[in-house]
């Protein structure tokens, strides 16, 4: 009995430790998730029947003999970002169906011994990825041995480390006949010799150096020549000189190549680099369809070396973001057009995050000219015309006649013909042309086109042939207002993913009122500032399914998105919400079974409120379906008496926070008959007895009154009192602000006040010729004695209803240095805790532009 009672407790705690561990079931393989518990051992009680396991993030330290003994279906096996330094040569013993196995980030010695045999047994193993084993630790002047892998044959993905001095000649590569990749990360190599691969199997078509950050000193362009089949060349963060990079092709002329990968080329103390012709030959003359010239300092480029590939067709992919120079500009343009007719095959171009700058250099604007039997190049360079010709433009044409030279530039730009995905973003130039019409050819594949961040000031007239079909369009970070015009209209036409952040749509939409894109699905919006959308915002927009105006200071929720019949997921954080409606609430409801509760509503980062006024939306929000970015629901929100809580808080207990609400209310409408009561039969008796007094009087004033207000014109919208002490802030950051960036005109004592003047008259005069009245308060405010007889205009003004709003902003100072002369109108004043970042303008701005503050 106690056997039977000790063998239920030891299942019952095996089965505890194992349910540790996440068990899914693909199809027919059951996968084991012991990620992140902090495992210290290879768990037991797991499944026997698991085909894969994953024990990376823990921390195992060694990995003892039967470990895995009783997994013999295991396929795959990962034990990366763990601490193992030791490990028994017969662990995998009985694993002979491990396809995949991932030991990276840990502390193991793979020049051990014990290696040879610890993947012996591993016999269909396919990957292998032992990177980032090797460290500092390891003595990288000494030659460094590799395990043997001679007993993989069917490994053909082989991931590890390079050492300084590596040695393969005994590590059996010449029996994996299968091995086709090979990806080296922390590569501590001092030279890349014709003889360091040499042992490396031929089959390897894939190569892969990655942080090779040591300092290597001989390039030699034979270092690739032990693989004659290779297809893909990667090399990113290696420092060496990008010209040395280019040496490495010398194997490959004129063969073709899938991929070669430049990105982060440089060495340790990076130069300026500009690509002549010799110095990538071998490039030139190979037939590549992904090429990346990446984050290596390239500044520029020989002219015509665009014309020198001799197979530009091949070509399918191109990156060269991260760099600093033009393609397009000077006497680089007529070539770019050439070649971007050769370039037939060209899906993917990206000339992102550019910085350039062309201020000492004028170029003419010129036309090009089709079908004439020669080709010539001219360009201004100062104020000299030049004229370079090659030999490779002789069977083309490039005129420049002054005859047809014209205000506005007209271009024709034949894209590739199977171009899918055009991406230019942060291209950062001084250099701008505004007022351009475009003539587009070729336009009938592309798909995603990505002009977010640019430096233009105008939006081209775009005109092409056949209809524009980008489905994806990018513009963040432009002013949405010069996109606005009827030549953009058919660029539009069909966008379904549009994202336009920090776009400053707020003008956009004040113009027009209407969100443009009239097929699109996918809508960003975010980071716009905006305040409001109109009711038929999205009038034109209805087919829009996912909408993220986040990071903007919405109040409420717009009206404009309950008319948006395929709406499934909004995003509307970090706004200004502080509770939603009920209205708002039964349209997200019906939308949830509609899309099965599948509708997806983002509120965080909102002001919400947890109050007895939004006790039923604190209700709804744990009942409803609606799925939210806070699974748990548990969002920050402000009780009554100003303090913090969150969501789950409250809605634990609230009976306790909403169980006085329903007193207060009947209280309220006690006391709110009784004020009616007043309020109505008072000024009914008084009305009723002296109604005839009363109509003689509104007969006598009113036509005088109205024709006042009528005829009152402002000459400033801000009459500004301040002490001398904040003069320089005022005219420094303050003037700036309001008047270039709000467009408001500011009165001030030293610049607007007229010399010869009594400065009684010219205050009295200045403020009954302003709209608002600003007092900016600090220490010394009080110490001049003119501030008093401000204060008395501003009264009398704001007495005779002249005068719209009086604000004061307290800056160095507390609210006790307001004067007491302001006592008789205080109800009439916004006072201001001002805090000089971006909240006390937005609290200003509200002041000023809403009824209420």
């Amino acid at each position: 009995m106690t056997g039977s009672v000790y063998l239920i407790l030891l299942i019952v705690r095996l089965t505890t430790f194992a349910h540790k561990c996440q068990i899914t079931r693909h199809a027919d393989q059951i996968i084991a998730d012991c990620t992140r518990l902090e495992l210290k051992n290879v768990p037991t009680g797991l499944p026997l029947d698991i085909s894969g396991l994953d024990l990376s993030y823990n921390q195992i330290s060694t990995i003892q003999k039967k470990s895995f003994g009783s997994f013999s279906s295991l396929t795959a096996l990962s034990m990366d970002f763990n601490n193992i330094r030791t490990i028994d040569g017969d662990v995998f013993n009985g694993l002979e169906n491990v396809r995949w196995l991932s030991m990276t980030h840990n502390q193991l010695n793979i020049s051990s011994k014990i290696f040879d045999v610890v993947f012996k047994s591993l016999i269909h193993l396919q990957h292998l990825d032992i990177r980032y084993n090797i460290d500092k630790r390891f003595n990288q002047s000494k030659p460094m041995v590799y395990p043997y892998f001679g007993n993989l044959h069917n490994l053909t993905n082989l991931c590890m480390d390079l050492a300084q001095n590596p040695v393969f000649k005994l590590s059996g590569f010449e029996k994996i006949t299968n091995l086709t990749t090979i990806r080296f990360a922390k590569c501590y190599l001092n030279q890349m010799s014709n003889d360091t691969l040499v042992e490396l199997p031929p089959t390897i078509t894939a190569i892969y150096f990655h942080e090779c950050t040591g300092t290597i000193k001989i390039v030699e362009a034979d270092f690739l020549k032990p693989f004659p089949s290779l297809e893909i060349f990667n090399m990113e963060g290696v420092a060496i000189q990008l010209e040395d990079a280019f040496k490495l092709l010398y194997p490959f002329t004129n063969k073709s190549m899938t991929s070669i990968i430049f990105k982060d080329i440089r060495p340790h103390v990076p130069k300026p680099v500009f690509l002549y012709q010799n110095m990538i030959n071998y490039l030139l003359h190979i037939c590549v369809k992904t090429l990346v010239l990446a984050e290596s300092e390239i500044v520029g480029y020989e002219n015509g070396l665009l014309l020198d590939f001799k197979s530009p067709e091949c070509l399918e992919n191109v990156v060269l973001s991260g760099n600093r120079f033009s393609i397009a500009l000077g006497p680089h343009l007529q070539e770019l057009m050439f070649i971007m007719q050769k370039t037939t095959n060209l899906k993917f171009f990206d000339l992102s995050y550019n910085s350039i700058n062309f201020n000492n250099i004028e170029y003419c604007n010129i036309n090009v000219l089709e079908n004439p039997s020669y080709r010539k190049e001219v360009y201004r360079e100062g104020c000299q015309i030049k004229s370079e010709p090659r030999n490779e433009f002789t069977n083309y044409n490039y005129v420049l006649e002054k005859a047809q030279m014209v205000d506005i530039p007209t271009y024709t730009i034949y894209l590739p013909g199977n171009l899918t995905f055009l991406r230019v973003s942060h291209y950062m130039t001084s250099y701008i042309m505004t007022g351009q019409k475009l003539f587009f050819a070729n336009v009938n594949n592309l798909r995603y086109v990505d002009f977010s961040y640019w430096q233009i000031k105008q939006f081209p007239e775009i005109y092409s042939v056949t209809p524009f079909n980008v489905k994806y369009l990018d513009i963040s970070g432009l002013n949405s207002t010069i996109l606005i015009h009827k030549t953009s209209v058919p660029f539009f036409q069909n966008v379904q993913t549009a994202i336009l952040k920090n776009a400053m749509l707020g003008l956009t939409t004040g113009k027009t009122g209407k969100i443009f894109f009239p097929a699109v699905e996918k809508l960003d919006i975010s980071y716009n500032n905006l305040w409001y959308l109109d009711e038929d915002a999205f009038e034109r927009n209805l087919n829009l399914s996912i909408v993220s105006i986040a990071h903007n200071l919405l109040p409420a929720i717009p009206i404009a998105l309950i008319d948006l019949p395929h709406l499934s997921k909004l995003d509307l954080s970090y706004n200004r919400l502080q509770t939603i409606n009920k209205a708002f609430r039964d349209w997200m409801d019906k939308k949830s079974q509609i899309y099965k509760r599948t509708f997806n509503f983002f509120i965080k980062g909102n002001s919400l409120k947890c109050t007895c006024e939004t006790s039923d939306f604190i209700r709804w929000l744990f009942n409803t379906n609606v799925v939210f970015d806070q699974v748990n629901k548990n969002f920050s929100c402000t009780l009554t008496n100003g303090s913090e809580s969150n969501t789950i808080d409250v809605y634990k207990r609230f009976h306790e926070h909403f169980s006085t609400c329903n007193s207060n209310n009947w209280l309220r409408l006690g006391i709110g008959l009784l004020v009616a009561f007043v309020i109505f039969t008072v000024p009914f008796a008084v009305i009723f007895n002296f109604r005839w007094k009363i109509t003689f009087w509104i007969y006598r004033n009113f036509k005088r009154v109205v024709e006042q207000k009528l005829e009152r014109k402002f000459n400033y919208d801000i009459y500004l009192s301040y002490a001398d002490d904040m003069l320089q802030w005022i005219q420094v950051d303050f003037l700036q602000r309001i008047e270039n960036s709000w467009s408001m005109k500011v009165c001030i004592e030293e610049r607007d006040f007229q010399i010869g003047l009594t400065k009684a008259d010219e205050i009295a005069n200045a403020i009954a010729s302003s709209k608002h009245a600003i007092f900016i308060l600090s220490e010394s405010y009080k110490d001049n004695e003119w501030n008093k007889f401000v204060i008395e205009r501003v009264k009398f003004e704001k007495c005779r209803n002249y005068l719209q709003k009086i604000i004061i902003l307290v800056q160095d100072a507390t609210a006790s240095c307001v004067p007491h002369e302001l006592d008789d109108i205080l109800q009439n004043v916004t006072i201001i805790d001002w805090e000089d970042n971006e909240t006390g303008w937005d609290k200003l701005r509200m002041a000023l532009f809403t009824d209420s503050f």
